[in-house]
């Protein structure tokens, strides 16, 4: 079983530890791979509009996404989302949470 909720600060260092090596492989976020712990949270946590994770029954980040605006001013109604699952949970449906999640 999986939760989703609200991300808090002191679950940072968990989220930070799951996204860190998507954003160092460089194949899927346009961020550099060199991208700091600082900026990651600018980029994830600061600048959306809120951002979640997913945990398993044992407590364990598995999952995070955020949701913002796409654009400003007359584009502002339609979201962008930013989804990243853990490697060990990948396959197991974390994603389709997230997504129907986030669009409820």
């Amino acid at each position: 079983m999986v939760t989703i909720r609200k991300l808090e600060d002191p679950h940072w260092p968990e989220v930070w530890r799951l996204i860190e090596p998507v954003f160092r492989a460089g194949e899927t976020y346009a961020v550099s791979p060199e991208i700091t712990q600082a900026q990651a949270h600018q980029m994830w946590v600061e600048v959306p509009t809120a951002t979640y994770l997913a945990q398993a029954e044992n407590a364990a980040v598995v999952g995070t996404y955020f949701i913002k605006p796409n654009q400003a001013g007359g584009g502002s109604h339609v979201c962008n989302c930013g989804y990243i699952v853990g490697e060990n949970a990948r396959g197991k449906g974390v994603a389709s949470l997230m997504c129907a999640d986030s669009q409820r």
